[in-house]
């Protein structure tokens, strides 16, 4: 079960992946095409309105607009493709004909039904004796996509078809039938398999959705009603949820769904907390962002935070090892301010005293989202990257509270984690005289250092590749070997920072040890027997291209 739930986490990034560039052009191009912002520059707006310039930044917000605006189909697709270990072109295809299969199929129920686009507006509904309030919930099961009228499965809709048409592929790409059916056997019979799935598909959620649409609205309320004690709780489970690679699990919904509220946005319904935001962003209006997104949370940790927790280990280090862990730990700090990867910084400490982490910093996480809404803060993630969007269309932001919350925050964890490293002695980088911080270089001081890690002299460990490996490979050779070899690989992939593996046979896996003092990783988790995650931070796109080739997939 593990290891499904670490193949779905794996999956959620394939769209996420997009979503988050699509934010800039969404950001860039708003800017520069709206009417408020640019005569406020003292820009001549009817000259501008006509000239190339607006028609390119147009353009370029429209990059941004097709992403967010097609959500449902993306994540259809995109976890049709990741979550297939065979035949991935042929699933990203038939993932298509389903969803869409499955939109045609629930529009052409509902016209049975008598419902339509201009039938199940909140003005129409208010018209038949509907409350405001009952109009506009009834309505929010509705929404046009791709062209079809049906209801607003969005993001969870594609989430299904993507992991159904997975299965799919999964049975059947090795289907065999007569010789005068040959032609539609194979990969081939996956899309029509998707196709006739479509339909049944879109006859279920027909019946379902509604139901399932009026539980989310009632968790939405509930979360809405919950307070700060809600913000609280939300946070520290987020924060709880990522060591093991599960957070997309609570994020994503959030991010994209009923499930993170709704709200109108230039007579438009938008569903999602960070959907609401870059609609916001898009928006003309000088309204401030939404606060109860649960954004402003991650400032905390990504500009506070963490930062005073990497100042506390460099200040416990041992005198002799503080030069060496500055090198470790300055790059960190550096790709979790700039770039919101935080994988690389916690797990300097979280190995060291899980404690830590769940008993100290996620209550300070969540005690910072809830200070946060408290004090009304506006913005946009928690990173610089995600920001300059943002920044832009400064009129949108609240950030004055930052000024408070941000030192408070830096110190009460420098504090906090400098008085429990020292007080239970632990053992944070540098704080060991035999701690080996620095990385192997080479593929002969891999195989020196595997060789005295398994007290043995003269094994070569590289076995199931040899040949096959360069200089270059040579970390990507010893990961491999450390697996169990390529065999005993049944399926590797990497999400933003780490590399996430399903093995077939967990005991031929090396020690944690072996991957962190000999092959730069910094950790690994053990989700399970065969699920593990090998953390690598930033650069794990390197090392999982290189893993790859050196194991030959195409």
């Amino acid at each position: 079960m593990k290891e499904k739930f670490q193949s779905f986490g794996k999956a959620m990034l394939v769209p996420i992946t997009l979503i988050a560039i699509s934010g800039l052009f969404l950001g860039i191009g708003s800017v520069f095409t709206t009417e408020l912002t640019l005569v406020s520059l003292g820009v001549n707006w009817d000259w501008y309105a006509a000239s190339p310039l607006f028609t390119f930044f147009s353009v370029f917000k429209g990059l941004g607009e097709v992403i967010i605006g097609n959500l449902g189909v993306l994540f259809a697709v995109g976890c049709a493709f990741s979550l297939s270990r065979k035949e991935k072109g042929w699933a990203a295809f038939s993932a298509l004909v389903c969803y869409l299969t499955m939109l045609k199929t629930v529009e052409i129920l509902l016209g049975a039904a008598g419902l339509a686009a201009d039938n199940t507006t909140v003005e129409a509904l208010q018209k038949v004796g509907l409350t405001s309030i009952q109009a506009s919930e009834q309505s929010a099961l509705y929404t046009t996509s791709l062209g079809f009228f049906g209801y607003s499965s969005g993001v969870f809709g594609g989430i299904i078809v993507g992991c159904l048409v997975a299965w799919i592929t999964g049975r059947f790409y090795k289907t065999k039938l007569p010789t005068a059916l040959a032609f539609f056997a194979g990969s081939r019979t996956i899309p029509i398999v998707s196709l006739v799935a479509g339909g049944v598909l879109g006859g279920i959620m027909y019946f379902v959705w509604p139901v399932i649409g009026g539980c989310f609205s009632g968790i939405a309320t509930f979360v809405k009603g919950s307070g700060l004690v809600g913000t609280f709780v939300y946070r520290w489970v987020l924060e709880s949820l990522v060591p093991f690679g599960l957070h997309p699990l609570l994020e994503t919904p959030m991010y994209w769904t009923e499930l993170g509220g709704s709200m109108v946005v230039d007579g438009t319904r938008v569903v999602g907390n960070s959907a609401i935001q870059l609609a916001q962003l898009a928006s003309p209006s000088s309204d401030k962002l939404l606060v109860r997104a649960f954004m402003a949370g991650y400032g905390i940790n990504d500009y506070a935070l963490f930062p005073g927790i990497a100042l506390a280990m460099w200040s416990c280090a041992k005198p002799q090892n503080r030069k060496k862990v500055a090198g470790l730990l300055i790059p960190t700090v550096i790709s979790t301010v700039f770039f919101g990867v935080t994988e690389p910084i916690l797990f300097t400490f979280l190995f060291a005293a899980p404690w830590l982490y769940f008993g100290v910093y996620a209550p300070l996480s969540g005690l910072g989202e809830v200070l946060s809404e408290a004090m009304g803060v506006s913005v946009y993630q928690g990173n610089i990257k995600d920001l300059i969007p943002f920044l832009f269309r400064p009129e949108k932001l609240n950030l004055l509270p930052y000024l408070i919350l941000l030192p408070a925050f830096f110190l009460a964890a420098f504090f906090l984690f400098r008085f429990f490293i020292t007080k239970f002695d632990i053992k944070t980088p540098g704080r060991d005289d035999g701690d080996d911080i620095e990385l192997i270089n080479s593929r002969a001081e891999f195989e020196a250092k595997a060789a005295e890690a398994k007290g043995e002299s003269g094994s070569t460990p590289e076995k199931a590749v040899q040949g096959r490996a360069t200089k270059d490979s040579a970390l990507a050779v010893g990961i491999v070997e450390a697996l169990g070899g390529a065999d005993n690989i049944d399926d590797l992939d990497n999400c933003i920072s780490r590399l996430r593996v399903i093995v077939k046979d967990g005991s031929k896996v090396a020690d944690d040890e072996v991957f962190t003092k000999n092959l730069e990783a910094m950790g690994v988790i053990r989700l399970s027997d065969k699920a593990i995650q090998v953390i690598y931070g930033p650069r794990v796109g390197e090392v999982a291209s290189e893993v790859h080739e050196v194991l030959g997939d195409e």
